[in-house]
């Protein structure tokens, strides 16, 4: 479909770990709509009882709806948590995501108001909180992302997750759910819908060679898909699959493709299709060259000490730097002796 996110790119769950400290979310991976196991965000079910992964809103520029989330207690223990609107973003690889939670509010967050700050919730108990969104009055037609997002009021205390000796590390960790608000302004079917491809570059993974491929949304309307690259090298033809997950309108990602087998070191023809929307494909074509891993040899360069450089021998400012190094060491220690000798004997 390239009319609506797919359902897990619509809401998230997010643990975020810090030692020590509680460090800001960074915008959540996509994950399925619900809960994480202590607390859940959902859309209240309609008439049928079944709950939408989303939620689904159409309106024109100027307008404003309202609608309710479910939230619920899903522990044995009350709970208090504190909710928050947040903004819909392209994740770097792909897929949506969310960001300003607990931050104020930017852009798409800033549409959504009415939301309850923070709500107590017995065991097992669930609450309906009405909020409302509003499109600012000139928005241009299109779909656009905004998200509602809760966790625990109180951080939780510290747990220990490693200890090496007499030292430990301790995290605190905030279990965080965000579901999407998908709001289309203006006539769906009149929308554009269009991905293209700009570039394809090569990147070396350890052993594993990859293709980078830069793919931005040029359209109206949220769009993925789905399609194949292929890179001949040494009269060889190779194949890999390109799975394309959500991308925002006016937007962009990298799609990350592991391409074992093609060499290191070499530039080969490659070409890229992607189909989404509508019987609709984006291409790309041309050269990509994948780097050769560098390679690194350990010198030692000093009484005790050792350096890594590069395998193609050691460049001259380094070579510089160790001549420096010897002759204040031999300085140092001829400074010393000196020392020594002059000292009386006692």
């Amino acid at each position: 479909m390239n009319q609506a996110i797919s359902r897990a790119g619509l809401a998230a769950a997010v643990v975020v770990a810090a030692l020590a400290i509680v460090t800001p979310a960074i915008p959540a991976a996509a994950a399925p709509a619900g809960g994480n196991g202590q607390f859940g965000l959902t859309p209240v079910p309609d008439g049928a009882g079944r709950v939408a992964p989303y939620f689904m809103l159409t309106m024109a520029a100027g307008e404003s709806a309202t609608d309710t989330a479910l939230v619920s207690n899903e522990g044995q223990v009350t709970e208090a948590l504190k909710l928050s609107r947040a903004t819909g973003v392209t994740a770097g690889n792909g897929g949506s995501a969310f960001s300003e939670e607990f931050q104020g509010c930017s852009g798409t967050g800033c549409w959504v108001s009415g939301l309850a700050g923070e709500v107590t919730l017995p065991a097992g108990a669930v609450e309906q909180l009405p909020f409302t969104v509003r499109v600012p009055a000139g928005t241009t037609p299109g779909q656009y992302l905004a998200g509602l997002t809760v966790e625990a009021a109180v951080p939780p205390a510290s747990v220990q997750v490693g200890s090496n000796g007499k030292a430990t590390a301790r995290a605190i960790i905030i279990e965080r759910v965000t579901v999407g608000v998908a709001v289309t302004v203006g006539v769906l079917s009149r929308m554009t819908t269009r991905l293209r491809i700009p570039d394809v570059t090569g990147q070396d993974i350890g052993p594993t060679a990859r293709l980078n491929i830069a793919l931005a949304n040029t359209g109206q309307t949220f769009a993925h898909g789905t399609g194949q690259a292929s890179c001949t090298a040494a009269g060889r033809r190779q194949l890999f699959s390109v799975y394309a997950s959500t991308v925002l309108p006016h937007d962009q990602a990298v799609i990350a493709v592991n391409a074992p087998g093609l060499p290191e070191g070499a530039t080969m023809p490659c070409a890229v299709w992607l189909g989404y929307g509508n019987g609709l494909i984006a291409r790309w074509s041309g050269l990509v060259t994948v780097p050769a891993a560098p390679r690194t040899r350990i010198v030692h360069t000093g009484p005790g000490a050792y350096s890594v450089v590069p395998d193609n021998g050691i460049p001259a400012w380094a070579v510089a730097l160790l001549v420096i190094g010897i002759l204040v060491l031999a300085t140092l220690a001829a400074l010393l002796l000196r020392l020594r000798r002059r000292k009386p004997n006692s």
